[in-house]
């Protein structure tokens, strides 16, 4: 919280700031980023409200009442530079005022991996007393409320032909306004605070266009929430019209960020999409010679120039066959295709405008099909940086053109010819958004080993934290390393002993026994799809799979990016932790007055029937973003080491660039940075066990690799120093079984002195009211009051006032989010923990 508001505030002198932040799960991490930032924005509107220093001044009140004057933040009184300025007539335009609060307030955007994880940051927003006009964005895939295109997979498409047709049209679009100006949507109203299925439904009730109505609802709002993509790639934040320039960026969950950087400022275009391509710009060359004919020509010489290269490929591996080229040798190689660092600006301009004809939202001027606008925006925005700065980012870029066996599901495979241009230095992206923004703030629960950020992004990092976790980890957690299998057979699932029959068995053994001891759900992680598979077909034939099936009901995380194909296993999952399971009485209560001896069922194993096993990868669906707390994730098992795949040419590459440029640089070398990514995702996966402050589980390294201390190194800080090593397989499920013995006591124990503790205070909060009931009427602005719609009752944030929801807490305490609730016809107070209303959460 603290070192949020330093930041900004040290990059409200300097021009810029940056945070590096570690938090694990459960510790209010997003919570504590959202009221950090919003209480800045407030204080920074209260001290600069239009420009004006005499218009800072706090209320009186403020100085025995922060809270509710400013958000903790007292302003400075300065006089005022102006005598006359409060005679001064509010004459400027609604379009000047607006641009001026635009410059004056630094918008905060929030952004996050998946739509699913800003659903939960929402939930978080909606327990804060902030409210400021904010906005979510998000596709047309999420936002559409046509019943004619909504659910096609070409949506995107289908609503720009739609949107062309002057006669048809899009009846939804024309009533834009009818979503953005709903009353639910405004301040006090019930969706003050959305989500996406919020302003769907809004657009649904008055048969307005939702997507359309948030993008104009960002135009205004001081925060917005969207997804990475909508921040980091340039071409993505250019359609969408996401002004970063002067803003504060939260990257949450952002562990990933290096490979997203370098990701979007790459391409890969296969040859069939230019031939497309080209056929599109052909037909256009009659619409507007000027602006198609360059681009005809271009994509023209780029497909004979893939013709005369497709034999001189290099093979590497079967059916695998490429070339690459870098700095000055790529710069020669699309010369001969006619791309030139002199010609490129014209290309450019021409594109550009290609590019807004087909994104003109009603035009009927004919123009190019999205597939081709989205190949055209990728390549020119990586030759875009590539020609950048006058050249200076040849050597950061690779130019590949491969050759290999295209195979669809269910289909004979193809020869495929991509080319592509390869960025591998993601701070070529990412320091353009550094520079464009007030600060950036760089969060996960996951991001260890953390040296390699300042490197890799080109940014220096003002603030840096390792946060401890909020649970108690020697009681709570039971980490340890089993580097031997039952018969004591060495257990390393390294690529030189992974295929040995001997290996299999025994990991298929270990897997029993522990999914004998462990109550609940399991997670198991396996380094590649490959392996997994490997392992599950040894296992149905050797019957092993039976075996462990009948301890527990085995699910397997299905290849591929399919949302549709995987959420029905997770579902799968779920119902069978919860099968037989009772009721967890422990996190959520409502009443004040509840007897202690209920504790008893908080999280009972003895319920659950046998719960059920999530075999997984690494850097799956599984590993990021998914809940797994309480019984959902029992223990998490992590099978070898997550090194990424040394044959995949993009590594090596990576692996190589890093040791050229090393000193030139300050890189990490290529084999530091290869372990760096390894123990990322290793530690990302070991932080699906422990989701809050009650949770707790098992954390098991099942190789022998783990016993070098080099290995250990790189592990989460708050995991690290408590990992346990057992030499033998038996004294390890000893332990095993003592700790789920023992915890759920122990668990009870810490539960009951955290509800005391908010009892007491409970206690006091309520002798306040009480004294405070007569001036209640002298001056209510002094509270921050949110009614509730239908249950008639008034909500009192108990926040401190640096703005931190435990700020005074200990870490242990720090999940526990209290609010007071008052029940206006009995005067009954009682306490929330988790400050969710059923208003606002349906």
């Amino acid at each position: 919280m603290g070192r949020v508001i330093s930041t900004l505030d040290r990059a409200q002198r300097e021009g810029h700031c940056h945070a590096l932040l570690e938090s694990p799960t459960g510790t209010g991490k997003s919570l504590s980023l959202l009221c950090s930032s919003l209480a800045w924005q407030q204080n920074y509107k209260l001290k600069n409200q239009y420009g004006n220093p005499s218009q800072s001044k706090s209320a009186p009140e403020a100085v025995t009442d922060p809270l509710a004057y400013g958000g903790g933040f007292v302003p400075e009184v300065e006089p005022s530079g102006n005598p006359g300025s409060e005679n001064v007539e509010p004459a400027q335009s609604a379009a000047k005022t607006k641009n001026h609060k635009k410059l004056k307030t630094p918008t905060i955007y929030y952004a996050s991996r998946t739509h699913s994880q800003i659903s939960q940051v929402i939930r978080e927003y909606r327990k804060t007393a902030y409210r400021v006009p904010m906005a979510v964005l998000a596709s047309r895939k999420h936002y559409c409320t046509n019943k004619h295109i909504r659910g096609k997979g070409n949506i995107d498409e289908e609503c720009k032909l739609l949107l062309s047709n002057r006669e048809v049209g899009c009846p939804e679009f024309k009533n834009v306004h009818k979503v953005k100006g709903h009353p639910s949507l405004q301040k006090g109203g019930c969706h003050e605070v959305h989500d996406i299925e919020d302003l769907v439904k809004v657009g649904q009730v008055v048969k307005g266009c939702s997507y359309y109505a948030a993008r104009s609802m960002a135009d205004d709002a001081q925060l917005v929430f969207c997804p990475y993509n909508y921040i980091i790639n340039p071409v993505i934040r250019g359609a969408m019209e996401v002004d970063i320039k002067g803003a504060i960026v939260i990257l949450d969950e952002a562990h990933n960020i290096e490979d997203i950087a370098r990701d979007a400022g790459s391409v890969d275009v296969e040859e069939d999409i230019l031939h497309k391509l080209q056929m599109e710009l052909e037909q256009l060359c009659g619409v507007d010679v000027l602006t198609y004919q360059p681009l005809y020509e271009m994509t023209q010489d780029l497909i004979n120039w893939i013709e005369r290269r497709k034999a001189t490929l290099e093979k590497r591996e079967f059916q695998h066959h490429v070339s690459c080229w870098t700095g000055g040798k790529a710069l020669r190689e699309l010369q001969e295709a006619n791309i030139s660092q002199q010609c490129f600006p014209i290309l450019l301009e021409c594109a550009t405008k290609a590019i807004k004809a087909a994104s003109d939202a009603e035009s009927d001027v004919a123009h190019l099909s999205g597939m081709s606008v989205m190949t055209l925006e990728g390549l020119f925005s990586s030759l875009t940086y590539f020609f950048s700065r006058k050249g200076c980012h040849i050597f950061d870029y690779q130019l590949s053109l491969q050759r290999y066996i295209k195979r669809d599901a269910g289909k004979a495979g193809n020869w495929t010819h991509t080319l592509s241009l390869w960025c591998l230095n993601p701070a070529v992206v990412f320091r353009d958004i550094a520079d464009l923004s007030l600060s950036v703030v760089l969060t996960s629960g996951t991001l260890s080993p953390m040296n390699s950020f300042s490197s890799e992004l080109g940014v220096q990092f003002g603030t840096c934290l390792e946060a401890p976790h909020v649970i108690d980890v020697e009681s709570q957690v039971w980490p340890a390393i089993i580097s031997t299998g039952p018969g004591n057979y060495p257990l390393n699932a390294s690529y030189k002993t992974a295929d040995a029959y001997a290996f299999q068995d025994a990991l298929g053994k270990s897997l029993e026994e522990i999914f004998k001891i462990v109550p609940g759900g399991c997670l198991v992680f396996f380094p590649s799809y490959k392996l997994m598979e490997k392992l599950c077909k040894r296992w149905c034939e050797t019957g092993q799979w039976s075996q462990l099936n009948a301890k527990k009901l085995l699910f397997v995380e299905p290849r591929g990016g399919s949302q549709d194909d995987f959420e029905p296993v997770l579902k799968g999952y779920y119902d069978s932790i919860r099968q037989g399971n009772k009721p967890v009485l422990g996190r959520k209560r409502r009443a004040k007055k509840i007897g202690l001896n209920h504790l008893n069922a908080v999280e009972s194993p003895e319920n659950s029937k046998e719960g059920a096993a999530f075999l997984a990868v690494f850097r799956g669906k599984v590993s990021e973003g998914i809940d797994f707390s309480d019984d959902n994730a029992r223990v998490v098992i992590i099978v070898g080491i997550p090194f990424p795949n040394i044959n995949d040419i993009q590594v090596a590459l990576k692996k190589k660039y890093n040791d050229t440029h090393k000193s030139s640089k300050s890189l990490l070398s290529g084999n530091e940075w290869y372990c760096h990514q390894a123990f990322r995702a290793l530690n990302q996966a070991a932080g699906r066990c422990i989701r809050h402050m009650f949770d707790y589980g098992a954390i098991i390294l099942l190789d022998e690799r783990y016993q070098e201390e080099r290995n250990r190194a790189y592990i989460s800080k708050w995991l690290r120093n408590s990992i346990r090593q057992y030499e033998r397989f038996e004294v390890s499920m000893e332990g095993l079984k003592s700790f789920f013995k023992d915890v759920k006591e122990k668990i009870g124990k810490s539960t009951i002195n955290v509800l005391q503790n908010i009892d007491n205070n409970e206690e006091k909060s309520e002798s306040m009211i009480v004294r405070g009931q007569s001036e209640e009427f002298r001056r209510k602005e002094s509270w921050k009051l949110n009614k509730s719609d239908h249950c008639g009752q008034k909500v009192i944030s108990l926040t401190n006032y640096d703005a931190s929801p435990c700020g005074q807490k200990s870490h242990r305490d720090a999940e526990v989010h209290t609010s007071l609730k008052v029940d206006e016809g009995t005067n009954c107070a009682y306490i929330d923990l988790e400050c969710s209303f059923q208003n606002e959460t349906r």
